[in-house]
This record gives structure tokens, C-alpha cells and sequence, in this order.
């Protein structure tokens, strides 16, 4: 898997953190929003960083050998959800945050563990690619990090549909061709 293909990955699996902060940057006062936002930019980006280090070293310890034969397929799959749960989100509601839940630390690292889970299921599908490890957490925390802060800054009325509804979309489409890509080469 080719690091375009990973960048790609990432930035899909960080469209959640970015609509989350988004939605949450609709409902804040610029006082709050402005100080909640690197707060919860690094939030997601420890979650989303552990989270994959944990799906990769779950793999190497659990289910290595059991993969080995089926590698492209265990990534196809796991792609394949991400991508159909990205979709199906893009027609609900994201977690957000308002002015009265931006002192609530229990709050954020709740919805920075739900979805950081994307991140569980991306780390032991790399591992079972036989990706390196270091090179893509380093990517992993700069995207999570940029896109929640990007999120975050252009949150305002208009922005509410375009971003929560169709870009969770576009993201789990391309995640399903990445997943059929993987089992075609």
C-alpha cells in the first residue's frame, strides 16, 4: 500500500473528528470555541494515535497467524465497514459539543474513544498489510490534528449540511473503492 493510499485512508477515517468539531463549533460562542477547539483537536488526536497502535499491536499479538493467507481480504472488510458506517452516519446526527459541555473532559473522551474506533479497525488492517508503523502514526496525528482544527474554525451556519452530511458520505464512498482497490491488485 502505497503512502498516497494511506493519506487517503486517513483523511476519510478523520472526517468524523472533523465534523464532530464542526458541529461542535456551531453550537459554541467564539470565546469558548476558540479554546475548545485545540483542546478537542488534541483529544481526537491521542485517541484516534492510540487507538491505532492498539489495533496494530492487537493483530501482531492475536491474529497474525491466522491473517497471514488473507490479508488484502481482512483490509477489503475492514474498509468496506468503515466506509458503509461513514455513509450511514452521513444521515444522522454527529456528536457535538456546546458551551456548557466544553468543561466536561469525561464527555470529550467518550466521543473521542467512539470515534477513534475507525482508527482500531485502520491500524490492524495495516498491520495485516504489513504496513510500517511509525511513518503512518506520524501521519495519522498530523491529519487528525489539522482536520479537527479545520473543523473547528469553519464551523458556521453554512457549513453545518455541507460538511456533516455530504463529506461523511464522499469519505465512506472512497473508503469502499480503497477496500476494492486492495482486493483487485
Amino acid at each position: 500500500m502505497g503512502i498516497i493510499s494511506v493519506i487517503i485512508i486517513f483523511i476519510c477515517i478523520c472526517v468524523d473528528n472533523m465534523v464532530s468539531a464542526n458541529m461542535s463549533a456551531n453550537r459554541m460562542t467564539k470565546e469558548n470555541k476558540s479554546i475548545f477547539s485545540v483542546k478537542m483537536a488534541i483529544v481526537f488526536t491521542i485517541f484516534n494515535v492510540l487507538l491505532f497502535g492498539l489495533g496494530y499491536i492487537l493483530s501482531i499479538v492475536f491474529f497474525r497467524h491466522w491473517v497471514y493467507f488473507a490479508h488484502n481480504w481482512v483490509a477489503f472488510a475492514f474498509l468496506l465497514l468503515l466506509g458503509i458506517k461513514l455513509m450511514l452516519e452521513s444521515i444522522e446526527k454527529s456528536p457535538s459539543f456546546g458551551d456548557v459541555d466544553a468543561g466536561d473532559n469525561w464527555k470529550l473522551a467518550k466521543v473521542s474513544a467512539v470515534i477513534g474506533l475507525n482508527s482500531l479497525l485502520v491500524g490492524y488492517a495495516f498491520e495485516t498489510m504489513d504496513t510500517s508503523f511509525f511513518p503512518e502514526v506520524i501521519l495519522l496525528l498530523i491529519i487528525t490534528f489539522v482536520l479537527s482544527l479545520l473543523g473547528s474554525h469553519l464551523g458556521g451556519e453554512q457549513s453545518k449540511n455541507l460538511l456533516s452530511k455530504k463529506l461523511e458520505l464522499v469519505a465512506g464512498i472512497v473508503l469502499i473503492i480503497m477496500g476494492i482497490r486492495l482486493i483487485m491488485i
